[in-house]
């Protein structure tokens, strides 16, 4: 036979029991909240709850926590250290995190400390094609990569461009573009406002009979403006530039580094960014080189984007017979990927 009510004082004693043993956020509105601290930020408070899961607390609306079981509590002044919370307001910790919250944290602490190689690169890889067939027959494919590491003070980029074209609708038909660019780069910040820089730049290009060019300098830069949304960087230095073309001629020249560097995200997804870099020559005096590129991507996923990209090359004293600027259009998708989200 059943007694109920001995039934309803167990259920009660055990739900007693379960709140007294649940971690408590107290809200400025005099709302309560109970269940487990996992951890904290700047603005939240994660509690998981039994009736709705993860709950994130904007940090500015708790008055005090108070835990019944040891946390990893981050005061303003310490180190880490094990302590219950007690009405304690947000103000008196940085953060606060339960012992799995603590372990990942100290993970990514290392990560960040002693990065491997594989850590913290981000970058994308850009497709164009485009064809034509009927009064005109032409095809046009262009790809670009690029891919960068930041991994303290340190940072490391890579880029690849490439572009041919074709036509088959008058004599003589075959290529009507091809060039192919790329090179390295390595930034290292030495305060919060001034770094240094090398960088490696090779290029192609058949129709400027370019067969090679071989860039090697360094410098200096000043961040202007940097911040989670964009940066603003001006630099200058010198490089040396080898050029070799295909009817024999090989050039050997110093050159001044000037450039100009701007990245931003406007309206929380359009990225944009743009570079000018000027290269007056030491050797032939009066003679100079001006690279400019402008790219501008829009997300359709959080791993494809759309992309347009304008690059312009110019030489003042190409060889006899060529053009000296080169301006490149291109449209096409996004590849991306952003391995220093990982955690």
């Amino acid at each position: 036979m059943f007694h109920f009510p001995l039934m309803r004082l167990a259920l009660a004693v055990a739900a007693a029991t379960a709140s007294l043993s649940a971690d408590t956020v107290n809200l400025k509105n005099g709302d309560r909240i109970t269940g487990s601290i996992l951890d904290s930020d700047d603005k939240t408070i994660t509690v998981k709850t039994e009736y709705a899961g993860d709950v994130k607390i904007q940090r500015a609306q708790v008055a005090s926590l108070t835990s019944e079981r040891e946390l990893n509590i981050t005061r303003p002044d310490s180190k880490p250290v094990k302590a219950k919370l007690s009405e304690t307001e947000p103000s008196a910790f940085v953060a606060v995190r339960d012992d799995a919250a603590q372990r990942a944290w100290e993970r990514e602490q290392e990560r960040i400390a002693n990065p491997r190689w594989n850590d913290f690169w981000r970058g994308f890889v850009t497709l164009s094609l485009a064809n034509a067939s009927g009064n005109a027959r032409t095809t046009t494919i262009a790809t670009a990569a690029s891919a960068s590491r930041q991994a303290g003070k340190d940072k490391m980029s890579l880029y690849f461009n490439q572009v041919y074209a074709t036509q088959s609708t008058t004599e003589p038909r075959g290529a009507t573009a091809n060039r192919i660019s790329g090179g390295y780069r390595i930034d290292r910040d030495f305060s919060p406002k001034f770094f240094a820089f090398g960088t490696t730049d090779f290029d192609y290009d058949k129709f400027l009979s370019l067969d090679l060019r071989s860039v090697l300098g360094g410098g200096l830069g000043y961040h202007i403006w940097k911040k989670p949304n964009g940066f603003l960087d001006v630099g200058g230095g010198g490089v040396w530039n080898r050029e070799k073309f295909a009817d024999g001629l090989v050039r050997n020249s110093g050159e001044v580094l000037a450039y100009q560097e701007l990245g931003f995200v406007a309206f929380k997804k359009l990225k944009l960014s743009e570079k000018i870099s000027l290269y007056p020559n030491l050797t032939e005096t009066g003679e100079y080189r001006l690279n400019a590129d402008l790219n501008a991507s829009l997300p359709i996923f959080r791993w494809l984007e759309w992309n347009f990209g304008v690059n312009n090359r110019y030489l003042s004293n190409p060889p006899a017979g060529r053009r000296s600027n080169d301006i490149l259009t291109t449209t096409g998708i996004r590849l991306t990927f952003d391995q220093s989200a990982r955690r």
